[in-house]
């Protein structure tokens, strides 16, 4: 045996362990201090490009799910094998609508996969012309409720009967404010808090994007206890956004990933697989 082997293959494990302990302080820089651009830290020319996971939308985000992690984590994979130069962190850590709209706006986050388009939105950030898929908003009422709803204004003659819940943060709070007339009520953070503030008789609706309405439902086993009035009302394109704060080209990159994505096939197949559609 060669007598300096141990030892080279001694050097060779720190010097892997180096790398890993670096990548990972790299991470924790980026995610924790948030002071600069990610793009300026990678190993080996990797970007590293801070984003977030969103609580509360199963369709999006939903890491304990193997099988099924989320329709925007399979689609960074997917990004991240056509364009292996680019590399999502942060997708993990789940936080509200309203956080993560704030840290794009300051910059402490990069992009984030699956925003509502609305005017707001684009004047902040940059905005893909793409979206990532389509969903139309429904109203969730209780399941003893014998309510049919086809317009707002219906509505409107509830009053203070007719309070609608939304979560808080959500781009449908402006959305409903700015129709006026309605009573609305965004104290709760999340889907779930509506909907238990739902259950509780606090609000008589609750409106959000039904597919992500149903998908909740079915996870807190509450199908029975509240249902989804057939109604469809606004078509909301669900987008993928990117800070101005950051490095202009990263929202031209990946919109050709997505595009590339697109013409494959292979977001098609997503969408199908989480029961959205363009």
């Amino acid at each position: 045996m060669d007598p300096i082997s141990p030892y080279t293959h001694s050097l060779a494990r720190a010097d892997d362990f180096h790398r890993s302990c670096a990548r990972r302080l790299v991470v924790w820089i980026c995610l924790c201090l948030g002071a600069f651009s990610c793009f300026a830290l990678g190993l080996d020319d990797t970007p590293l490009i801070r984003t977030s996971g969103q609580s509360e939308n199963l369709i999006k985000f939903d890491p304990d799910n193997a099988a099924a992690p989320g329709l925007s984590i399979e689609v960074m994979r997917a990004i991240e094998r056509i364009d292996p130069a680019l590399k999502f962190v942060g997708q993990e850590v789940l936080r509200p609508v309203s956080r993560i709209d704030l840290e794009l706006e300051a910059g402490s986050l990069d992009v984030f996969f699956g925003l509502v388009r609305n005017q707001a939105r684009q004047e902040k950030y940059v905005v893909l012309s793409a979206p990532l898929y389509r969903q139309f908003t429904q109203l969730a009422v209780r399941g003893d409720d014998p309510i049919e709803i086809q317009t707002f204004d219906e509505i409107r003659t509830l009053g203070g009967a007719g309070v609608v819940g939304v979560p808080r943060g959500s781009a449908y709070v402006e959305q409903l404010k700015a129709l006026g007339g309605l009573v609305v009520d965004d104290g709760a953070v999340s889907v779930e808090n509506t909907l238990k503030k739902l259950l509780k008789g606090r609000v008589r609706f609750v409106y959000y994007g039904g597919t992500v309405l149903r998908k909740q439902l079915h996870k807190d086993g509450l199908e029975g206890r509240i249902k989804l009035i057939p109604t469809r009302f606004n078509r909301e394109d669900v987008c993928i956004v990117v800070s101005r704060k950051t490095e202009p080209k990263l929202a031209t990159r990946i919109e050709q990933a997505v595009q590339r994505m697109r013409g494959s096939g292979e977001l098609s197949a997503i969408q199908e697989k989480y029961g959205v559609r363009d």
